[in-house]
This record gives C-alpha cells, structure tokens and sequence, in this order.
C-alpha cells in the first residue's frame, strides 16, 4: 500500500516529503526500537541512532541524486526508517504531493454558493402565503456578499457537523501558487464510517485503509464556488466476488454515498451564520482539469465562457496592450478558413484555453423522420439525442476537426456548445 503511493511521486518529491517525516513523525530508531525490533532486525537497512542523523541522511539524498535510485528510497521507506507503517497524516501528504504536480490527477465538480432567505423573512413569506415553500433561494445577493472563507475555521466547523455520524481523519493543505487554494483532505473508511465512538471493531474492518475513500473539498476564496472531488482505491478481486454473495460489499457502497450526502450538506452549514444561510447548487461543471475548473470558477477573474470569449479572460495589462488586428488576424484568402475557425473557437496559442476531458449534450427535441408505410406520407417525430465527447481536450479537438475543412465541420451551422463558449461540461439543449 505504501510502497504503491510513493510510487506516483518523483524520486525528488520522496525524498522532500522523508525530510519533512524526520521531525513530524516517529521514525524507526536504533534508539526507540524495542527488543524483539532489534532481534527481527535484517539490517538491510541499518536504523539511524537519531532524528539528528536521520535528517542529516535524507539532505544528503537531495543534495546528491545519485546516490539511491527511487526504488532504493522507497524501499528505504517502507522496509526501514518508516517500517512501522505509514500514518494517516502521511498518506495525506503524500495525496498533496501528487495533486501539485499533476493537474489532473483527481476529478472535480463545481458547486454554487447560493444565499437563502433569512428566517425572518421565511416567517412573514409563510404568514403571507402558507402554500409558499418555507424555505426560499435567493439570487440577488452580489458577490460581495459571499462568505470569506478561513480554511481552518471551516475545517473545525466542517469536523463539528460531521462527527457524530462520520469518523474521518482530516488533513488541510494549501496550493502554492498560481493555484492559491486551501485543500480539505478526508480520509472516509468503510468498515468505521458509521461506528459508534467506544464500540468494538471487527477484525475485518481494521483494514479499512485499503477500501477507504478520500474526499477532498477545495476552497479557491473570493468566489461562490466550492470544488469537490471523491476517490478511492478500488476493491480487491475478493471484494468484488463476495460484493454478489454477501451484504458485506454493498453495505460498504450504500455507506459511502450516506456519507458523501452528509459531507455535501455539511459544507453550506459549516459555513452560515445567523441570518446569512447558505445551500449547494450543481453547476454542470465536471472536470478532471484543476487549472480548468479554476479558470472557469476561480477567484482570479472568474469568468464562464470558453471558445472565442476565453480571450476576455486575458489579465487586464495584457487585454490592454492586445488589438482587434492581434486578436484576429488580417483576413486573407488562404488565411480565410484559420480565421473563420478562431473566430468560433478562439486564438490557438491561448493561455486562458480551458481543457475539458468529457462533454455530454443532451439534444431534446431533434426531428427524426418516420419511415413511410402503407402509402401514408412520413412525419417528423420529435426524439431525444444524447452526445458523448471525450478525450484529453475535447473542444482543441473539435477546432482540429474544423480546420480539416467544411467537409467535416460547417462552420457556418456549428452550435455554440460545440466550440467550447458555454463553458460547461453538460448541457441540455
């Protein structure tokens, strides 16, 4: 299990993260081993007398690359200075390290911060109208007026609400920059979600690590958007198998989405106070792209287009120096199809270009022809399409299509979902 984690990490980012383990963790030590440690012990890799001398071992490992091979360093790990085991907190850093360096390394979905009515108001609304709902949203809060959110005061208000029901170990980190974002990492098991505090634990539940799910909740500020992101390892072959023949399996599932409800409901409480009530409205925004999600609902200069509006995305200093000639080229006739294409989709060498992986349409009143029989004449019948798009860059492929020629894509009659500008990752239609 820890050896599978570390190895999603460069060799640099292990030996960073062993650097920061020597003060933060309990190593195993030629001074805190115990006596059957030390009769067990094979020596493949020899314990170091102190925390002094096992920090001073991994500077060495950074400042000379060379000298163990990343294998080496993991088996270092796992079969030496951390032989105990791996902690919760470590699992978690090393999750961290791996979202810094690779983008899309988790699939995230973008909820809305949306106000509701105070209860004053709810109470007049119900004496005026008692067929009304109670409880009403309101959508003419400005922006301005969303909740600042202080990562670690959410976390302890998160930890309060979800407690009673939910045992998770809890971790925050912060994104440098240019992400700029606090991250809430939980770590959910499925054999303890729904424990009682002080009850027994089976033995078969104590291994909960290898089927846990980790649910990160990250919190860009600035904006009423929350990103959220669950994943997990996936069950062994002998889960799979008894998942048909016993309860065991698909109790676990039934848990895991009781306790993504609990978690989703627990952020908009986590974050009202009296008279300023908060809910969570889905944005149709599905990614596995950060930057992307970020750049469509960031705290930056957030914005929702993509296509040929992602150029208004640009900083202002840069917005500032562009033209109307830089921004579409002199037309041309052997120019004329790659500006006919960038006015559609946007320029090609676009920084602010956000890369979507999926996109799901649903068409619900496409016309399909009925066959003719019996001499009646055919009829239009209304039908419902759906459209699946897939791949690393959905939309850039798209725009290569176009740039094949009219044959493959009409310019003239493409819909605005199809070069990007809606900036979602399904729409209806």
């Amino acid at each position: 299990m820890a050896s599978k984690a570390l190895y999603k990490l460069s060799r640099d980012a292990i030996v960073d993260l062993a650097i920061q383990w020597t003060t933060s963790t309990n190593p195993y030590l030629a001074g805190n081993r115990g006596f059957d440690e030390a009769e067990e012990e094979d020596y493949l890799h020899a314990p170091a007398e102190d925390i002094g001398a096992l920090n001073d071992f991994w500077k060495n490992l950074k400042t000379d690359p060379d000298e163990l091979s990343k294998r080496d360093v993991i088996d270092r790990i796992v079969d030496g200075d951390w032989r105990r085991g791996l902690t919760l907190q470590q699992y978690a850093m090393i999750d961290m390290a791996h979202l810094e360096a690779n983008d899309t390394a988790l699939r995230w979905s973008a909820l809305k911060l949306v106000p509701l009515e105070s209860e004053d108001k709810q109470i007049a609304q119900d004496e005026g109208d008692r067929g009304r709902k109670r409880r009403k949203l309101s959508h003419d809060t400005s922006e301005a007026d969303y909740p600042h959110i202080s990562a670690p005061t959410f976390l302890a208000s998160l930890r309060s609400e979800i407690s009673p029901l939910v045992k998770a170990h809890y971790h925050l980190h912060r994104l440098p920059a240019p992400d700029d974002m606090s991250i809430i990492r939980l770590f959910i098991s499925t054999g303890t979600a729904f424990t009682p505090r002080g009850a027994r634990v089976p033995r078969r539940a104590r291994h909960a690590t290898d089927s846990g799910r980790v649910m990160y909740i990250a919190l860009p500020g600035g904006c009423p958007y929350i990103y959220v992101s669950v994943s997990g390892s996936k069950s062994s072959p002998r889960q799979s198998k008894g998942m048909h023949d016993s309860s065991g399996s698909l109790s676990a599932k039934l848990d895991l989405v009781a306790t993504k409800r609990i978690i989703l409901e627990a952020i908009p409480k986590a974050l009202s106070r009296a008279q300023q009530r908060w809910a969570l409205e889905p944005t149709k925004l599905t990614t596995k792209s950060l930057r992307t999600i970020r750049n469509l609902k960031g705290n930056g200069r957030p914005g929702t287009g993509g296509g040929a509006y992602s150029v208004y995305h640009l900083d202002a200093q840069v917005q500032a120096e562009k033209t109307t000639s830089q921004v579409l080229p002199p037309k041309s006739r052997i120019e004329a199809k790659s500006e006919d294409v960038e006015i559609r989709f946007g320029p090609e060498n676009n920084s602010q270009h956000c890369a979507l992986d999926h996109f799901h349409v649903t068409i619900q009143d496409a016309q399909k022809k009925s066959v003719e029989q019996d001499s009646r004449p055919a009829q239009d019948e209304s039908a419902q399409v759906n459209l699946n798009f897939s791949g690393s860059d959905v939309f850039h492929g798209l725009r290569q299509m176009a740039m094949m020629g009219s044959s493959y894509m009409n310019l003239s009659k493409v819909p605005c979902w199809m070069t990007g500008e809606m900036g979602v990752s399904s729409f209806k239609v």
